[in-house]
């Protein structure tokens, strides 16, 4: 029980100055994340220790093992997740931050600009053939790399060029993709247009079709119309009383024709 508390007590007296005053004097996020994490996972690990020696050994060892970690452990431990959390959030923002900076500067590019550098790197290279002077070897091969780095060869924008390329791919993709919409809708209005033509004609046709067969309705009605009015007019005009007297005197002679038949014809 004592090996114990002592190695607790060494542990607590190594860690201490890492966290109060190390720790807190480190200003970049990824070694503050970094730094507390390894200080988590020795304290967890000290923690599982301590737990297993109270799951294993003596009730009251195990307790005060127990106890006295989280004692002396508890504001370390605490110290460490406030640090990892404030270093999480910082990465965050710097990201976010960064995220940012990329599509500005994606949005912001001079490509109409000059790419030959102004500003120190050609005072420089001045100030080097000054002081490499006259008796400097190779000035033919200082000015080649005075051009290059200066970027009167043409490499910066071959490369802009080269960079552009991509951009200028899609964008004749993209025209051709319009390009081919534009000539399929002309298509397809065409072809509506079409058909929309041969529509109007068919319905044209049944219209013409239409107007005959009503005119030679017309015609018929007023043919049976007349029909009709003959057919009573011949009826008023052979059909009459003395009609009538003819069919009934036709009856009956009929009629006594038949009985003579009958009566001659048994006696031969």
């Amino acid at each position: 029980m004592t090996a114990d508390s002592d190695s607790l007590v060494y542990t607590k007296q190594a860690l201490e100055p890492c966290v109060f005053q190390e720790l807190p004097l480190v200003k970049e996020p990824v070694l503050q994340k970094v730094l507390s994490a390894k200080l988590l996972a020795n304290l967890d690990i000290l923690r599982k220790s301590a737990v297993e020696s109270r799951i294993n050994g003596d009730d009251s060892h195990g307790k005060d093992m127990l106890s006295q970690f989280q004692n002396q452990f508890s504001g370390m431990s605490c110290t460490a997740s406030m640090v990892q959390h404030a270093s999480t959030l910082a990465l965050d923002a710097q990201y976010t931050q960064h995220q940012e900076a990329l599509k500005s500067s994606r949005l912001s590019v001079d490509f109409d600009k000059d790419a030959t550098p102004e500003g120190p790197l050609p005072a420089a290279l001045d100030q080097l053939e000054s002081k490499i002077g006259p008796s400097g070897r190779n000035d033919e091969n200082l000015t080649e790399l005075r051009n290059r780095l200066l970027g009167k060869n043409g490499d910066k924008p071959g490369l802009v060029s080269e960079s552009n390329s991509p951009m200028e791919k899609q964008m004749q993709v993209q025209n051709n993709i319009q390009e081919e919409l534009i000539s399929d809708m002309s298509q397809l209005v065409s072809g509506l247009k079409q058909g929309a033509e041969a529509f109007q004609a068919a319905l044209n046709d049944d219209s013409t079709v239409l107007k005959a067969t009503e005119i030679g309705l017309q015609a018929t009605s007023r043919s049976l119309h007349d029909l009709g009015g003959k057919l009573k007019r011949y009826h008023n005009s052979k059909v009459g009383l003395l009609f009538y007297l003819t069919c009934i005197l036709f009856m009956f002679v009929s009629l006594i024709i038949t009985y003579l038949i009958i009566k001659i014809f048994p006696k031969m």
